[in-house]
């Protein structure tokens, strides 16, 4: 009769509860392994999966925020809708963590008010890599637990992430975990800027020079405003505009295009920032 059983556990992280198990079938090495949390097998996960507990991914978040100037998110000072009551946030089953930060001011852009926060994600059990990201948003509320994740938005206070790092929990996570708390405070560092790049864009008319760039990039027509790629079928002169207003028109092309994935939307925000934003790209 075949059997499964355990080989010897890595304890590296015993003491948050966590062992790795090797999965042994007949007594020969698979290529699997067990996440065992508080004698709780949490997960099956290839042998190649690197784990990085998520108390490591918050306790790196709260320093690198700090270093950055940002609060916890719970404690930002501007609207609410809902109010949160502490950053860190565990998914039901304590599998996924959510940690999140704000700059704690507002920034009037184009007349706008707006709002920079920082998400920091990670999981024990393979369901999401570990990611930071930064979002924007017009209010704050309860209901922010995705943000600054990939791809993530939400349309009612035109929440979204514009920035982020992202990394499976793979071959590469150690050497990149040695980095870590450098690698969030890099894109907490982008989050300070990126507002007033923005403050500039909305100064800065929109020129000749700036609309073949756009033309010229592989950017898709598709992504374009129309008063870009046929300038003679729209009644919008974008002589009239500014470089944040043609941006946002992009931006919002790129996310609500339903036929492309979160692949394509990451190289096109990537190849816009260039761009028009080339001192965050």
């Amino acid at each position: 009769m075949n059997s499964l059983s355990f080989g010897n556990p890595d304890l590296t992280w015993q003491h948050y509860g966590i062992q790795q198990s090797p999965i042994l079938f007949n007594g020969a090495k698979t290529h699997y392994k067990a996440v065992i949390r508080n004698n709780e097998i949490v997960s099956i996960v290839s042998e190649a999966y690197k784990l990085l507990p998520n108390e490591e991914a918050v306790k790196l978040a709260n320093e690198a925020a700090a270093m950055a100037g940002l609060v916890p998110f719970h404690e930002f000072s501007g609207e609410w809708f809902v109010r949160m009551d502490r950053h860190v946030i565990l998914d039901r089953d304590g599998r996924r963590v959510h940690a999140l930060y704000a700059i704690d001011k507002s920034f009037d852009v184009g007349g706008e008010k707006m709002h920079l926060g920082v998400g920091v994600h990670n999981s024990i059990d393979g369901s999401t890599g570990f990611g930071c990201g930064i979002f924007t948003f017009r209010h704050a509320c309860a209901n922010m637990v995705w943000a600054g994740m990939r791809g993530y938005e939400q349309a009612f206070d035109e929440r979204k992430t514009i920035e982020y790092i992202y990394k499976r929990h793979t071959k590469g996570l150690e050497t990149f975990m040695g980095g870590l708390k450098t690698a969030i405070l890099t894109v907490m560092d982008k989050a300070n800027i990126i507002l007033e790049t923005y403050q500039q864009l909305a100064e800065t008319e929109v020129t000749r020079e700036f609309l073949n760039k756009l033309r010229r990039s592989r950017l898709p027509n598709k992504v374009l405003p129309n008063y870009i790629v046929k300038p003679e079928e729209s009644t919008v002169n974008p002589a009239d505009l500014t470089q944040w207003q043609v941006y946002n028109d992009i931006t919002a092309a790129i996310w609500h295009n339903a036929k492309s994935g979160l692949k394509t939307k990451d190289f096109q925000f990537k190849t816009l920032h260039a761009i028009i934003l080339p001192s965050i790209s």
